[in-house]
């Protein structure tokens, strides 16, 4: 039997037993109703003045409360292929932000790992040294998936270093520019001047508000700011399973579309295969285990032909701050499994996710459970049991090299 079987026969047994009980019930208290020599008319007004004995509330009563039976599928390799579990590994679900796998295979296929984004500043008009008052507009154009208030922050202060203390026009953005990776690009521009309003690192006014425009080529180049690199925007990504960081990163990507193309491809996978409802893993996506499966050995093959694995852009279970620093977080099993998770409580009947590696004394190996159609804090206790048993018929856990860099050098956790 299965490590999952048990729980779903038992909600079936259950569910049998109260359509089989449902009739008896609703017989026995219509008979009890019914009692006695009433006319025709006395019936009629009973039923309608007793909300006790009504057909209404003996159908609401014992009405079988039916609950979809939970499914898991799951797929546990071997590093050299041997399959050590497959259950409904072929079939599809839900992966929830276990998507960002997906997301973070397709950016470090475009953009390779110490790709750092980078926003441009321009100016357009001419400045009184001695008033400090620029007339003309000032342009921001970048996608940066993490541009945030740090940066609006030096940014604000290389104006106020360049003499500028008013803009007598406006902040214009570019699409595609963002703020902590909102969307939306005149709300992020609203944000970056509530920042240089504030003065913290040097006040600049802007007069004229924000505009959506490109850079127009009288404009002249007036600095340029970059981003952490790719690998460590990743690293808190996964970590924090940052939704809107990821839909920034998809959209730097191309799309959804063009995720699921690009990853597809470098994963051997059919066109077609992936059918993501986002870059974060919010909404009903849809993949199968074993396609989670060939993408989580092709991503490893990417990291490694730069020098990394899991561990630098997976969050590392009871070490790193995040989704998994409250599991596996025993003396000996801290540091053995490396994961992304996935959680939609409100989606597909309750959804919950676990894909990456774990490490045993005998061997590592490469994992993905996907649960849907039930409750996600019941499918995190049995995917961590699933892991732990697997763990303990190869001599326990074992943790993996790994050394977490401070919090400075990577971004705020």
């Amino acid at each position: 039997m299965g490590v999952f079987s048990r729980l779903s026969q038992v909600v079936a047994l259950v569910v049998v037993f109260c359509l089989a009980a449902a009739p008896d019930a609703e017989a026995r208290h219509k008979s009890k109703s019914h009692a006695g020599k009433h006319s025709s008319k006395h019936r009629i007004a009973f039923k309608r003045t007793s909300s006790k004995y009504s057909r209404r509330h003996i159908a609401r009563k014992f009405r079988p409360r039916y609950r979809p039976q939970q499914e898991i599928g799951a797929l546990v390799m071997t590093e050299g292929g041997e399959t050590v579990v497959d259950q409904l590994s072929s079939v599809e679900f839900n992966p929830a932000s276990a998507v960002k796998i997906i997301t973070a295979y397709g950016a470090l296929s475009k953009f390779g790992p110490d790709h750092r984004f980078t926003t441009d500043l321009y100016l357009d008009g001419t400045l009184d040294s001695e008033t400090g008052v620029f007339s003309g507009d000032l342009y921001l154009k970048g996608f940066d998936p993490d541009f945030e208030k740090k940066d609006a922050e030096e940014l604000a202060r290389g104006i106020a270093d360049a003499g500028i203390r008013q803009i007598d026009g406006k902040l214009i953005v570019e699409p595609g520019f963002s703020y902590r990776s909102d969307p939306n690009p005149i709300s992020s521009a609203k944000s970056v001047v509530r920042i240089m309003h504030s003065g913290r690192a040097g006040k600049v006014a802007v007069k004229k508000g924000v505009q959506l425009g490109m850079v127009p080529a009288t404009a002249w180049s007036a600095g340029q700011f970059e981003s952490e690199t790719l690998r460590d925007t990743l690293k808190r990504m996964m970590s924090y399973s940052l939704n809107r960081v990821a839909e920034q990163i998809g959209r730097t990507v191309g799309g959804v579309d063009q995720l699921e193309e690009r990853v597809a491809q470098e994963a051997g996978l059919a066109p077609g295969t992936l059918k993501l409802a986002s870059a974060s893993g919010l909404g009903q996506s849809r993949v199968k285990p074993c396609d989670m499966m060939a993408i989580l050995k092709g991503l490893r093959s990417k990291l490694q032909s730069y020098s990394m694995d899991y561990q630098d852009i997976f969050p590392v279970a009871g070490i790193d701050p995040g989704t998994l620093d409250e599991r596996f977080t025993g003396k000996t099993e801290r540091g053995s499994v490396v994961a992304k998770t996935g959680t939609l409580p409100g989606t597909d009947g309750g959804t919950s996710a676990l894909v990456g590696m774990f490490r045993s004394q005998k061997e590592s190996l490469y994992f993905v459970i996907f649960c849907w159609k039930g409750s996600v804090v019941g499918f995190r206790g049995q995917q961590d049991a699933m892991i732990r048993q697997l763990q303990a018929k190869r001599g326990g856990p074992k943790a993996f090299e790994y050394y977490r860099k401070p919090a400075e050098q990577i971004g705020s956790f």
